[in-house]
């Protein structure tokens, strides 16, 4: 009888979270809130709230909208956001459009950059995900 009178936890965006295992193919396209871990393959675009996550095992051919992305595996495609952040052996062959761009010693990033500041501005008819300011990094 307990269960009548008790309520249900509400979750933020930021506190749900995807996540791709490897050995999983998906193709297609992905929305979402709260973050998401890709350590599977994927083709298609990611649409995110938040921040993607492209593990060690994680290969992701396609576009890419999120505040923040993460590659520790290997990313074909185009990114806008944030952020960016290839972490060392992470892979990234294509363009980004960010505010801040990361590369760790042993990454490898082939394409363009266009840094901006305040507001990134999707493309592609991909309009789910806004950057209205960007964050200050305090060293």
């Amino acid at each position: 009888m307990a269960f009548f009178g008790r309520k249900k936890k509400k979750t933020t965006p930021g506190q749900s979270a995807s996540i791709i295992t490897p050995g999983t193919a998906i193709k297609g396209e992905i929305r979402c809130d709260g973050n998401i871990l890709i350590n599977g393959d994927l083709e298609g675009n990611v649409m995110s709230r938040s921040e993607v996550v492209v593990g060690k095992s994680g290969r992701v051919m396609g576009e890419i909208q999120a505040q923040k992305l993460l590659v520790s595996g290997e990313f074909k495609g185009n990114f806008t956001g944030e952020i960016i952040d290839i972490m060392p052996y992470g892979k990234v062959y294509g363009d980004v459009v960010v505010n801040n761009i990361v590369i760790e010693p042993n990454a490898v990033f082939e394409g363009e950059t266009k840094i901006v500041s305040g507001r990134v501005t999707p493309h592609n008819d991909m309009d789910d995900v806004h950057i209205i300011k960007p964050k200050k990094l305090e060293y």
